[in-house]
């Protein structure tokens, strides 16, 4: 079964539309449905095949990135007391947040409108003379300020008994840290050299800048779903949909300034040397079955 087959499969509704105004026009999201250990090494399988498929293609830096986080967070998952409801964090939440991932692509690739902040990534990645890092900064600002708040205003930011899941998800920052160093590292070694310069080996750095930049991002995505959830109106919720399209576009335009001319075809050459590369094709473990079920109003 095909990436995009298995894409299908995982995300049963569609991402919230390019612009939209209203939380409720994303009618449903994936949720996990059987054990949290098993969604999340069924989206990390999902993500291996996208990557591989991908190849050298610019999206690909960031699908390897995804892959090193759900490796981190199947790890963290394992550890018992890791987070208060894991099946909330790294089941439903992170397997709707995945689907979103998926449907974007999905969407650019049938030629459908896709959220700006996407459309800038996706575009950067098609054409552009970005580094391998500009692109995986590219694709976690999307996902994260644009489509974060979204999957997050609908699974509920509080428990059924009133109190926030705030703590889980400040806890899973510690998965994303833990994910950083590898995937930078496998990001330089199949596609671009220049993202090893951010190596917290040897440049912490470059690593905790990146990271804080991550928190917040997170944090503002929190503030926007509070927002939603809190909005008395459509007119309201259609203000603080703005507002997160206009932040989210606003940083892939500034992410995607600084570009080389003629550096397109360098990355291309160092990719086609290695692993990605069509000379040096990865196994794809087949993936077996999809633990999801839609989540609808």
């Amino acid at each position: 079964m095909g990436a995009w087959a298995v894409a299908c499969a995982l995300v049963m509704a569609p991402a919230v539309p390019a612009g939209a105004g209203d939380v409720r026009e994303s009618r449903s999201y994936p949720r996990c449905d059987g054990p949290v250990s098993g969604c999340v090494d069924e989206a990390e399988r999902v993500l291996v095949r996208l990557r591989d498929e991908l190849g050298c293609d610019h999206r690909a830096p960031f699908a390897t990135v995804y892959v090193s986080v759900q490796q981190a967070l199947a790890a963290a998952v394992r550890r018992p007391g890791a987070f208060e409801e894991p099946s909330w964090l790294a089941g439903d939440l992170n397997t709707g947040f995945v689907g979103l991932y998926l449907a974007a692509h999905r969407a650019d690739r049938a030629g459908s409108p896709v959220p700006r902040a996407w459309r800038i990534a996706f575009d950067t990645a098609r054409s552009g003379d970005a580094n391998a890092g500009q692109d995986v900064l590219l694709g976690a600002n999307a996902h994260i300020q644009r489509d974060m708040p979204y999957v997050l205003a609908r699974l509920g930011t509080t428990r059924p008994d009133g109190t926030s899941r705030k703590p889980d998800y400040d806890r899973f920052q510690s998965v994303l840290e833990r994910a950083y160093g590898p995937g930078v590292r496998q990001v330089a070694r199949r596609y671009d050299p220049v993202a090893g310069l951010a190596d917290d080996r040897w440049n912490p750095v470059a690593g905790l800048t990146v990271t804080q930049l991550l928190r917040v991002w997170r944090e503002q995505a929190w503030v926007h779903a509070r927002r939603l959830t809190d909005a008395r109106d459509d007119a309201a919720r259609r203000r603080v949909a703005r507002d997160i399209e206009h932040d989210a576009a606003r940083w892939a335009a500034l992410l995607a300034v600084a570009q080389v001319p003629g550096y397109r075809r360098l990355r291309d050459a160092h990719c086609a040397d290695g692993p990605a590369g069509p000379r040096s094709p990865q196994p794809v473990e087949p993936v077996k079955s999809v633990r999801i079920a839609a989540m609808s109003n």
